[in-house]
């Protein structure tokens, strides 16, 4: 038995792309070579972590799949490939953001040359998936999109309700509590805080503290969510017209980020790919606790694409 066989997926690296070292999870193949790579682009936070229970569930149903998963630029610490905490002060905005995915997703072709490439993508994640496709048409195979906040993110209910944090002054400030609670608590009654949020379980908690509740990473990822309310605003009708027979997009009934009226859109505007309303009860966040539950889906959605041919 191989030595990789007794290692725990996903494995972990950093991965310098076009000058930005990024967090990286990988779950190769069970038969290798893979036949196919998933990209998978977390939404805002945009820490990979979050995504490792729904990946690992979607990995287990296919033998000759490899799936990516990248964290957002600055929105978390972790380690290098030396074990040496990485610390990226810069703020990036959503554009660095997605210019430097678009490097990504090239360096994943090129690394699986002739092979079918997919993306799956959440939330705004979905934004960054669809200015992938825009650039590069001729590679991307499938986007799988998931809860797309793709139009208009400050028109919506969470967006109005949440404008005020992320405006420069505030975020700052926010930041700088941070930082403050960082230096004057222990670690262990900041997990204790953590523990008693009703939206996360412990494992993620414990992530949020140790990953991303440091000022600079916070500010990164209220900076990017001013940047979408921004710059993410009508629907490119245009583009789904033409390139949506490329997607399988999947939207929430009660979601205060995408409202039912962006599905009821989406279905009119893209007519040659697959729109799809949840009937599970899934939420926009469902890395919080449904993780499962949508890696099912994804599966069945994954698997009738590819009409089992991965299996």
């Amino acid at each position: 038995m191989s030595f990789t066989n007794h290692i725990k997926l996903p494995w972990r690296t950093s991965w310098q792309v076009s000058g930005e070292l990024r967090e990286t999870l990988f779950w190769p193949c069970q038969s290798p070579p893979a036949r196919a790579i998933l990209l998978m682009i977390p939404g805002n936070p945009g820490l990979a972590d979050f995504y490792i229970d729904f990946c690992t569930s979607i990995h287990t149903e296919f033998n000759s799949l490899d799936i990516i998963c990248v964290s957002h630029l600055g929105h978390t610490r972790f380690s290098d490939n030396r074990g040496l905490v990485y610390r990226n002060q810069k703020t990036h905005s959503l554009d660095e953001q997605v210019e430097n995915m678009v490097c990504v997703f090239d360096k994943v072709c090129e690394e699986y040359e002739g092979k079918k490439v997919f993306l799956c993508a959440h939330s705004v994640g979905c934004y960054f998936a669809q200015q992938i496709c825009e650039q590069r048409e001729e590679r991307v195979q499938r986007v799988f999109s998931l809860f797309p906040a793709i139009e208009s993110i400050g028109l919506t209910p969470r967006g109005r309700q949440l404008w005020l944090m992320f405006q420069p002054g505030v975020r700052h400030t926010v930041a700088a509590v941070v930082d403050m609670i960082r230096w004057i608590f222990p670690i262990r009654v900041i997990h204790k805080m953590a523990n008693l949020s009703q939206n996360l379980n412990a494992d993620n908690s414990h992530l949020v503290v140790d990953k991303m509740l440091h000022g600079s990473c916070v500010n990164s990822v209220l900076s990017m969510a001013a940047d979408e309310i921004r710059k993410i605003g009508t629907l490119n009708e245009d583009f789904y017209k033409q390139w949506g027979h490329k997607f399988v997009m999947y939207y929430g009934r009660n979601d205060n980020w995408v409202p039912i009226e962006c599905f009821k859109k989406m279905k009119r505007v893209n007519t040659g790919g697959k729109v799809v309303l949840c009937e599970n009860n899934i939420s926009h966040a469902f890395v919080t606790s449904q993780s499962e539950e949508m890696a099912l889906v994804m599966t069945e959605m994954l698997k009738d694409e590819l009409h089992c041919e991965l299996g």
